[in-house]
């Protein structure tokens, strides 16, 4: 059985993100889901106070919804990201959870990570209105190859362009028929 997370890293809720790791969650219902919808939670910033560094397990100093969330990042098969695009990037919501990933960091290891299971995959899907999709895309590519500091090796990126509004991405078969190919390759 598949240990998957599911992060939704907008601050809109019934968003196209929302509904992105809610489709997920559904095709992945066999196995071990679990989601977490930022907006929802206590989310803290990294303060860079370097307490969590040389230990082996994943640590943080912060009391939050995010550090309880670490050893379950440590232990998953794969996670995927849910974020619109605000002018050309990512969501201080998205940055804000990576960063949260500085426990993992240690430069002795392989893809300099501490994580106990390397091998997951991981994925980034990003949905926006009029950001030009090539530009886009490589910056999620880009994003995406960091998820190495969690022990992801195999990384795919879905860009989803020309969505107006809050759920249009349910009226796009196209983009929905990709995020069912996504769910099939994460339970594999």
């Amino acid at each position: 059985m598949k240990t998957i997370v599911l992060v939704d890293a907008s601050p809109r809720q019934g968003g196209n993100s929302e509904i992105v790791v809610d489709t997920l969650a559904e095709a992945l219902a066999g196995g071990e889901v679990t989601v977490f919808k930022m907006r929802e939670k206590d989310c803290r910033f990294c303060r860079a106070c370097a307490a969590c560094q040389g230990k082996e397990t994943q640590m943080c100093v912060q009391r939050d919804d995010i550090t309880a969330l670490l050893p379950v990042i440590d232990q998953c098969d794969a996670i995927v990201m849910a974020t619109p695009i605000y002018n050309q990037q990512i969501t201080a919501q998205a940055k804000l959870f990576i960063e949260r990933w500085y426990p993992f960091f240690n430069r002795e290891k392989k893809n300099w990570s501490n994580t106990s299971r390397q091998g997951k995959k991981a994925a980034l899907v990003c949905s926006f209105w009029g950001s030009p999709k090539d530009i886009v895309k490589k910056y999620a590519d880009w994003t995406v190859s960091g998820f190495s500091q969690i022990g992801a090796e195999e990384t795919r990126t879905l860009i989803f362009d020309h969505i107006p509004g809050r759920g249009e991405i349910r009226s796009r078969p196209g983009y929905m028929a990709q995020l069912r190919e996504l769910a099939r390759w994460l339970a594999e």
